[in-house]
């Protein structure tokens, strides 16, 4: 496992979102680093989506968030979010979605150049989505949508990217495609912060796993760290078989505590 460095993408510092007098999400610090796949895994209504758009200035909060404290151009280059709503509107081209990517590098009026096109190719080859240019994005199946917004979030080429259940409806090759790419990112120097309810890929892929229950952070390390039998069963009401192999931690949910 590569060590981070020690170029912080993102902090947090008693982050706070409130719904009414009820904090969603309460009192959360943590920094995510340069080189680093960082896993945010809690169960249903956890206070991760929260999270992540309270870090990003799309909901009201209290606390720091490195992010919020830019303005809208230069935190654009900073961080690639993919939102949890896959749903494209519009039957434009997939070429034309994955460009739109590259506007926070764009001056106003100007078309993309070829570097812009080279980023938008590279995405597309990314997601397994070569071929797929000219289609419209409205006729793929919900997975291949999927696949095209991910690539337009790659497009964009942030030092951080923000994913919120990006492997969701995929079937099992482009789960693992995605992640795997995710963390050869990242390997190269750049920074994801990822929501996963798949705790076999959360344990397999990510550097460290950020465990939220209630709005609270319960654990922040390493997945076997964060993935004990105690945690299981509190905040997910689960056992699992969890073993070490030359490619990580291998997960198994087993059964529900009752």
């Amino acid at each position: 496992m590569k060590s981070p460095s020690t170029h912080p993408c993102l902090s947090l510092s008693d982050l706070s979102v409130y719904r009414g007098d009820c904090p969603v999400v309460d009192r959360v610090s943590t920094t995510i680093h340069a080189g680093e796949l960082v896993g945010l895994i809690g169960p249903n209504g956890a206070g991760k989506t929260t999270l992540m758009r309270g870090a990003l200035g799309l909901l009201p909060h209290l606390g720091h968030s490195s992010l919020t404290a830019l303005r809208a151009g230069p935190r654009a280059k900073a961080v690639a979010w993919l939102p949890q709503n896959r749903e494209i509107a519009w039957p434009v081209s997939v070429e034309t979605l994955v460009m739109l990517g590259r506007v926070p590098h764009l001056t106003a009026g100007q078309t993309p150049q070829p570097h812009d096109r080279m980023a938008v190719a590279r995405a597309l080859a990314a997601m397994d989505l070569t071929g797929f240019e000219i289609r419209p994005a409205t006729a793929l199946s919900g997975g291949e949508q999927a696949r095209v917004l991910m690539a337009r979030a790659l497009a964009q080429d942030c030092p951080l990217i923000m994913a919120d259940e990006p492997v969701a409806g995929l079937d099992p090759r482009h789960q693992i495609a995605t992640l795997s790419y995710l963390r050869d990112l990242t390997r190269q120097g750049k920074a994801a912060l990822v929501s996963l309810h798949d705790l076999g890929l959360a344990a397999r892929f990510c550097d460290r796993l950020i465990l939220l229950d209630h709005g609270q952070k319960k654990a922040d390390g390493k997945p076997e760290t964060a993935l004990t039998e105690a945690h299981l069963r509190e905040v997910f009401g689960i056992t699992a078989h969890i073993t070490t192999s030359d490619q990580g931690l291998i997960f198994q949910a087993l059964e529900v505590v009752t």
